[in-house]
């Protein structure tokens, strides 16, 4: 189990890979070049930022923890509210002046069901420097100075520095969702465990064969409850609380914990906590 803490994380800019500006507290990342590679970052978008339509060949999870996040026309992600962006399916553009303010957004990308992976942010940040000699990145956009060897000038800019850093033209899943799924999580109502007092969870869904899960995980001022363990990696993000591990490790309000496969931690509460919890695709 590896855990981090947004309140000792600092704050870094990011490659304008995008459109306008965002910056990030990158507090968990998995392994470079594995299928199940992925990032949890608090991503701090600013009122300017923006993003053509496009797609990826990962999954991503976000939870939009203060104000709104735009992810297409007049389409917020309200304060509280979760969303599920599968591999190979389209969103945006984004423009974040349709809300007309800054938002604090927790996001998880993550190698998705297909098995493709997810390009470290070494590799991002590597591959936007090193493609930089050759075009310009503009809006979301990678415009090469000289077309490439199928005659492009212009690219999907995340599209061109994976292209790059693998060294073969990016292959996206058939889409199995049209649009992310939209969650407004606080219309779900908690349901106590049984069996465990003070300690109650949201359901929220189970995505595809390789059975991605979001639910939430609420306990209340000294409850107690052991996470059990599951057949694939289990991220959690505490929205709010206190309190300990087993191990003698404590959360905060915005820590965020790796916990492994068939890994069961055991949580105290020293205040009301309330975390996400995502299952991460079972790629055995």
């Amino acid at each position: 189990m590896r855990l981090a803490h947004s309140k000792t994380t600092p704050w870094t800019p990011v490659p304008a890979v995008r459109g306008g500006t965002i910056n990030f507290k990158t507090l968990l990342e998995g392994q470079e070049g594995r299928p199940d590679n992925y990032q949890l970052l608090l991503a701090d978008t600013d009122v300017s930022f923006k993003s053509p339509r496009h797609r990826h060949n990962f999954d991503q999870l976000r939870f939009s923890v203060k104000d709104s996040t735009n992810i297409g026309p007049k389409h917020n992600l309200e304060e509280g509210d979760l969303a599920y962006f599968p591999e190979g399916t389209h969103y945006g553009p984004q423009n974040q002046e349709e809300v007309g303010r800054d938002s604090l957004a927790m996001v998880i990308q993550f190698g998705g069901p297909s098995g493709h992976g997810y390009l470290s942010r070494r590799q991002m940040e590597e591959g936007f420097a090193q493609l930089k000699a050759t075009g310009d990145f503009e809006g979301g956009v990678y415009r090469r100075k000289e077309p490439a060897a199928d005659g492009r000038k212009n690219q999907d800019a995340y599209e061109a520095i994976w292209e790059h850093q693998s060294g073969r033209a990016v292959e996206y899943p058939r889409p199995r969702f049209m649009e992310p799924v939209h969650f407004r999580e606080k219309n779900f109502p908690w349901l106590p465990l049984k069996g465990h007092a003070g300690v109650a969870v949201k359901p929220i869904g189970t995505f595809t064969e390789r059975e991605v899960q979001v639910q939430c995980l609420r306990l209340d001022a000294g409850a107690s409850y052991m996470l059990p363990a599951q057949q694939q990696r289990q991220i959690m993000f505490f929205q709010s609380g206190s309190g300990s591990f087993a191990n003698g490790d404590d959360w905060f309000e915005h820590t965020a914990v790796d916990v492994a496969a068939g890994e069961t931690p055991r949580l105290t509460a020293s205040t009301l906590s309330q975390a996400v919890v995502l299952r991460m695709p079972r790629l055995d």
